[in-house]
């Protein structure tokens, strides 16, 4: 026992060993802050710098150092300036590292940071540095910028006498900063800051050259800062996503009281038409429902098989409900021609469809969108910065779209062939009524995801969310409610059933009270 307590004693020390005397080598026996004194992107890495000792009062082999500065570009950086890191941060992400010193240099001279070396500029499209070949190179040399001083006079300085010069972008993906379709004109402070009226810079950014017309409609080189895209999407639960989510409720909500009247009504619950409503009620059920579970929730809070499946499985119910719309503008075309489905049929032509439709949910949760997954990454939805939405899930759309558009064409077109008797005996199976009340929740549909899209569109086009979210929010509802007054308000099937049912109500409570009442 005794000799398994030193041999654990032992392996203590020597796990303690291990890890502090790298660091206090690394440290170079200062007495390094434990705290960061100031923003990752202010430090640069001074591991392997000459430390710099200021020496007491007294002889040389008696005097002892006071503290232990360190030397950087012929600067003096004192030792509440000096931390231990073990971690960078890359295109806003904390990445653990080995452990090493840096210093807060931009605390003791501005900083000015350039995306490319002297000679070239970034180009946004390929992310790389390209040489700058134009008779006009002498308008971006990188030496002297012209920057605003502290009484607000303008001049030009030596970048490299009055700034710590970095080259390099701080993140993976840039962009300028545009108004109106052109270059905002930054104005460059002598204490490192950049600023437009009362608008300041992000300090992670990179200047760049960037060709713009002058007064002369000339087309000359001028310094332009790139800001940071933040890489990672932030959650969100604010007013628009709380809207957003109730309004996808509201619609369950209807459709599941749409769902409920189909159910009960005998004359339509076993068709081709009560069957196929009833399983597109139950696919937007399923849908909104995780789509409103994706809004509340962190992906933070969720697994990354979470984060994953369920998206795909919200696309799988979303896409299947607009093809079984689908499969119902054929059916009303065939009954022009006194073709009836039935409700096996339904299933017939419902299975391949769905098997399809989850291999490419299946599909679209494993496959890649600008190198990154299209679900699970930061965010368990399509990422709005891309678009990624329009391939996967507006494009099927749109088809089925077009498909049943083409079907409700074709049926008007044998509507107008022949005469009303004519029409009244190929209406026989189908009633008119039911046509028209079902193309009047078709429009509803249409409108509700065409205003999703020319929502998606706008967002990614100007890089932020607009007030048409809120549009969207509205036009959901209007979804829910319109599929409410289309196929139940206005089908006469379902008007008459609720009638009979109401009558049998209005009968038993008449009956009742005409029963004589028994004497006792």
């Amino acid at each position: 026992m005794l000799a398994n307590r030193v041999a654990a004693l032992v392996m203590l020390s020597l796990a303690v060993a291990c890890n502090v005397f790298p660091l206090l080598a690394l440290a170079q026996n200062s007495q390094v802050t434990s705290k960061y004194p100031c923003a990752f992107i202010d430090t640069v890495n001074i591991t392997g710098s000459y430390p710099h000792e200021q020496h007491g009062i007294g002889n040389n082999s008696t005097a002892q150092p006071s503290n232990n500065s360190y030397i950087y570009e012929w600067m003096i950086i004192p030792p509440e300036l000096v931390a231990v890191y073990d971690f960078i941060i890359k295109n806003g992400i904390r990445v653990q590292t080995e452990r090493h010193l840096r210093a807060c240099v931009c605390k003791l001279k501005p900083c000015i940071r350039f995306c490319c070396s002297q000679g070239f500029f970034y180009r946004l499209e390929n992310k790389t540095c390209s040489p700058i070949s134009s008779i006009v190179d002498n308008f971006v040399d990188q030496d002297f910028m012209e920057i605003r001083f502290a009484n607000g006079s303008i001049g030009t300085i030596s970048t490299s006498g009055h700034f710590l010069v970095h080259h390099g972008t701080p993140c993976e993906h840039m962009r300028t900063i545009t108004k109106d379709n052109h270059y905002v004109h930054w104005t460059l402070h002598e204490n490192g800051t950049i600023a437009y009226k009362n608008h300041l810079f992000s300090k992670h950014y990179c200047f760049s050259a960037f060709l713009e017309s002058n007064k002369d409609n000339e087309m000359d080189w001028q310094w332009q800062p790139l800001a940071c895209v933040p890489e990672r999407l932030p959650f969100i639960l604010g007013v628009r996503e709380w809207t957003y989510a109730i309004c996808l409720i509201i619609t369950v909500i209807c459709m599941i009281i749409i769902l409920f009247v189909y159910l009960l009504c005998t004359d339509l619950r076993n068709t081709f038409y009560g069957v196929a409503i009833k399983s597109y009620t139950l696919c937007i059920i399923v849908g909104y429902s995780l789509l409103a579970h994706l809004t509340l929730t962190s992906p933070a809070n969720m697994s990354k098989y979470a984060c994953s499946k369920i998206p795909s499985f919200a696309l799988l119910y979303l896409v299947l409900s607009f093809y079984i719309l689908s499969f119902i503008s054929f059916n009303f075309y065939l009954s022009f021609f006194g073709i009836i489905l039935s409700n096996l049929m339904f299933w017939f032509i419902f299975f391949p469809i769905v098997i399809i439709a989850a291999c490419w949910s299946f599909f679209v949760s494993f496959d890649l969108y600008n190198n990154r997954p299209v679900f699970g990454n930061e965010i368990c939805w399509f990422d709005p910065r891309n678009w990624s939405i329009l391939v996967y899930l507006y494009v099927p759309i749109l088809l089925s779209c077009v498909f049943s558009g083409i079907f409700y064409i074709l049926s008007l077109i044998k509507l107008s062939d022949g005469p009303d008797v004519d029409v009244n005996k190929l209406m026989a199976s189908v009633s008119r009524n039911r046509f028209k009340s079902f193309w009047k929740f078709f429009g509803y549909t249409l409108s509700t995801w065409l205003v999703c899209m020319c929502s998606f569109a706008i967002n990614c086009y100007r890089g932020e969310r607009t007030h048409i979210n809120y549009v969207v929010c509205l036009f959901i509802a209007l979804h829910g409610f319109g599929s409410l007054y289309a196929l139940v308000g206005k089908n006469q099937q379902i008007q008459n059933f609720l009638r009979k049912i109401e009558d049998e109500i209005d009968s038993d409570e008449i009956a009742e009270i005409s029963m004589p009442m028994s004497n006792f």
